[in-house]
């Protein structure tokens, strides 16, 4: 059994979306902040739909995770392309000795664990292959 379609299908599942300060351009995801971390511009936010491609800037690989998933798992921090943004993800047909700073990737919406007989679903990155 998978996730429900009501909830596969919802905006913020489909769409990577985050908050731009309209002051200095910082992008903020996925928490909003009243204050702009970067310039301190207070409540001068605009909804922008972020990149689905960008750059390992670090990563771990977890050797040590709840039986739900697969190791080794690759998690990194991504730099997403203009207008900009940072995600945690985790990736996906990649394996542990692929993993580099600087990989390109591009956001997949996949099947991240099961739980109970669901299948739950987020965001993951895979490598961009040319």
């Amino acid at each position: 059994m998978s996730t429900p379609p009501l909830f596969r299908e919802t905006p913020i599942n489909l769409k990577l979306e985050g908050k731009q300060c309209e002051n200095c351009g910082y992008v903020s995801y996925p928490e909003y902040h009243k204050i702009c971390v970067k310039c301190g511009t207070v409540d001068q936010w605009k909804v922008v739909k972020l990149a689905k491609k960008g750059t390992v800037m670090t990563y771990i690989i977890q050797h040590y995770l709840p039986a739900m998933f697969e190791t080794p798992l690759p998690l990194a921090i991504i730099d997403l392309d203009p207008p900009g943004g940072r995600v945690y993800g985790m990736l996906t047909e990649t394996k542990a000795e692929e993993m580099k700073v600087g990989l390109r990737v591009e956001v997949n919406f996949r099947e991240i664990y099961y739980d109970r007989g669901l299948g739950i679903h987020s965001i993951k990155f895979k490598p961009i292959r040319e």
